[in-house]
């Protein structure tokens, strides 16, 4: 038999659950069901991103981002997630793909040895990684990582 108790905030659950328009009461067997409903996906994703990481290399030992981000990318199931977990690529990849959606096929190579000023990756909100998140034309998000 499992437990009853929640490794999530069931207030917190309880306040979601509630925000649709469409609920005004929420029972608490039906938060408590969400919140183990949550924690079972969350471990899912988890131990899918585990594997990727094993399978790209067997003597790693710490999940990143990264994994997390191919599994969303590859698997069918996590296809709502897509939007919210893209992929990081380098500066330079980037680069490449704007230039080929603005159909400039011109020297990106030049560009290429460029280091973006310092201005520029603090205003995008970069972490310890040295990744970028950054706009595209279309207003999705790409995260960018520097060389």
């Amino acid at each position: 038999m499992t437990s009853t108790k929640s490794h999530l905030p069931i207030g917190r659950i309880n306040t979601i659950m509630k925000s649709s328009s469409d609920v005004e009461n929420v029972g608490k067997d039906s938060v408590i069901l969400m919140s183990k409903a949550a924690e079972l996906f969350i471990r899912k994703l988890v131990v899918d991103s585990f594997n990727c990481m094993k399978q790209k290399d067997p003597s790693s030992r710490t999940l990143k981002y990264q994994n997390l981000a191919t599994v969303v990318q590859r698997s069918n199931k996590y296809h709502f997630l897509k939007d919210m977990t893209p992929m990081k690529i380098t500066v330079r990849e980037y680069k490449r793909i704007m230039a080929r959606k603005n159909g400039k096929e011109a020297d990106v190579e030049e560009e290429e040895d460029e280091e973006m000023p310092e201005e520029a990756s603090s205003e995008s909100g970069s972490d310890d990684e040295g990744s970028i998140s950054s706009s595209g034309s279309s207003g999705s998000v790409v995260s960018v990582l520097s060389d």
